[in-house]
């Protein structure tokens, strides 16, 4: 029985090797834009407290105008400068946009350790490396608005119109995730 089971593993290796597909154009067009701003990968919660006092990560506010920081489990609340930068622009236009609302923003940088996690309960998560790895992406939901969980369009159409702004300003890239319900940020 031992035997049979090795063989079925030895004949599915081959297979699993060759399954695996080759990153999107798009992919690694974001994973350039956020491995641009010369982090690296941060590999744990060490080399991230490093980065932080070496001043290439900066701390990003649990409360800021236009946005809230959801409590995180799978990330710290930090960016890059310019991402944060960026961040505070984009909550600052959407204010303007939508009056006086707010967005949630769900994830930020994460750690090697942190993305394997995440792998296990969301299976939106890279199984290669994520532009959050390098500090240079952020997650807003869309279902999420002044401590609501709930559809709004509305709100959603606006802040998606703010992110379609920046785009064509070169400011960064975004996704519109489906399954987690987010956009995903990439800053340029």
């Amino acid at each position: 029985m031992t035997r049979i089971i090795f063989a079925l593993v030895l004949l599915l290796i081959p297979f699993t090797f060759f399954a695996q597909t080759k990153p999107s154009k798009e992919y690694t067009t974001h994973l350039n834009a956020a491995m641009s701003h010369n982090v690296g990968l941060v590999k744990d919660k060490t080399h991230l407290n490093k980065l932080v006092k070496q001043g290439k990560l900066v701390s990003i506010k649990q409360r800021g105008y236009g946005y809230r920081v959801d409590k995180l489990t799978h990330s710290h609340a930090y960016l890059v400068p310019k991402g944060r930068t960026v961040l505070n622009a984009i909550a600052r236009d959407f204010v303007k946009t939508a009056g006086q609302n707010f967005f949630v923003v769900t994830s930020l940088t994460r750690t090697e350790a942190d993305q394997k996690r995440l792998r296990r309960v969301n299976s939106n998560a890279s199984s290669n490396d994520s532009s959050h790895c390098f500090g240079g992406a952020v997650d807003i939901s869309y279902i999420r608005f002044n401590h609501k969980k709930q559809v709004n369009t509305k709100l959603e159409q606006k802040l998606e119109k703010v992110l379609k702004d920046y785009q064509a300003q070169g400011k960064i890239y975004f996704v519109k995730e489906r399954h987690s319900r987010c956009f995903h940020i990439i800053f340029r």
